[in-house]
């Protein structure tokens, strides 16, 4: 049997590499073949290096356009020559949906690893999902049930943040002393830049209301320079694992995103921020068809983090939430309990169970 698969993204190459050897250990006789990163490079033939295609923003990618182009082009025509029994996707929707439209043909199993967000926006590409994509393994419990409910062969495999991130240990909580507030206000400079200064205002509005400590998660890869109004209002700046930081403090800032998931997993109450361009906000609004936008919410099924959403996101609204939930014992136990209910529903990522799905498909 022959195996092809794509991951654009660094996190996507991370996660099909661990698939790819449960993949292997199942079937040792089985060809994989994949366009990704070093990991899939380490652990399968690799047609195409996409360490480097990842790129963000409107005019990045039309810059980049022309190689990506070629990128696909050239992947298109392996996928061909080798004429795998079974081409996996992993994330990174805009690319992998094309090159499935481009891909498919009788006989040939698709797979998709790690769902986009269709079930909160963009549904019309369920359209091509249900003509393309023969099995969708997911990451998210209620993203099963979303895909069968829509005609689609779906399978929870478990989270792979999961396998990585610890619960909170109870000794690590200091009821007594000033508070731990960790201020997440993203990893990319356009999202520092729209969030941080109000995270510092915020922290304004709660000098004299609250007895707290306040620190702010720079990526390695932003300029110092982006943090200048942190220094400016004493909280500390610091590069690390995020994971370890998680397990000192008594709540979170954060903008929506991924870490929120990490930071539910990690047992730490938030108070979400989601901000974006006024045109594109009101545009999401009439397409986006959620009533939550942080993964924890959606799961747990009611506001557990506080989601303060576009004119809301004020440095007020933020402090008003924060010194509200840290004023409040009772409260703060509830979200805590909660929490720990969330724990419960999501699973570490099963590569061996992901693996059985794959084969079970090529069986039928």
């Amino acid at each position: 049997m022959k195996l092809f698969i794509v991951a654009g993204e660094p996190s996507g190459d991370m996660h099909a590499t661990e698939l790819v050897h449960a993949l292997k250990n199942a079937s040792p006789d089985i060809d994989v073949y994949s366009a990704g990163g070093p990991g899939l490079a380490a652990c399968s033939t690799q047609v195409e290096d996409l360490a480097s295609l990842a790129v963000t923003g409107f005019f990045e990618v039309i810059s980049y356009l022309p190689t990506l182009i070629r990128v696909f082009n050239r992947i298109a025509a392996k996928i061909e020559e080798i004429n795998p029994d079974v081409v996996i996707f992993t994330d990174y929707p805009d690319f992998n949906f094309r090159m499935a439209k481009r891909v498919a043909k009788p006989g040939r199993k698709l797979v998709y690893f790690i769902s986009p967000q269709l079930w909160a926006w963009r549904k019309g590409r369920l359209k091509l999902v249900k003509q393309y994509i023969d099995k969708m393994l997911v990451i998210f419990p209620f993203e099963e049930g979303f895909y069968k409910e829509n005609g689609v062969e779906a399978a929870f495999v478990g989270n792979p943040l999961v396998n990585t991130i610890p619960a909170m240990k109870a000794e690590t909580r200091k009821e007594a002393g000033p508070r731990r507030i960790l201020l997440l206000p993203g990893s990319r400079s356009k999202e520092v830049k729209s969030n941080l200064a109000t995270m510092c205002q915020a922290k304004k509005a709660m000098d004299g209301r609250l007895d707290a400590r306040y620190s702010v998660l720079k990526h390695p890869s932003l300029d110092a320079t982006l943090f200048k109004s942190a220094h400016e209002a004493g909280i500390r700046v610091f590069e690390g694992n995020p994971h370890d930081e998680f397990q000192k403090v008594d709540l979170a800032i954060a903008c929506s995103g991924t870490v929120t998931f990490e930071l539910a997993l990690s047992g730490v109450p938030t108070v979400v921020l989601y901000r974006m361009n006024a045109v594109t906000y009101h545009v999401a609004k009439r397409l986006v068809k959620v009533d939550a936008i942080s993964i924890p919410n959606l799961i747990l099924g009611h506001h557990v983090f506080p989601e303060l959403i576009q004119d809301a996101a004020t440095p007020e609204g933020i402090a008003e939430e924060v010194v509200t939930i840290l004023s409040d014992p009772e409260r703060l136990g509830r979200i805590r309990d909660e929490l720990g209910r969330f724990r419960t529903l999501v699973k570490a990522f099963d590569a061996d169970y992901a693996a059985r799905e794959i084969f079970s498909l090529v069986k039928k």
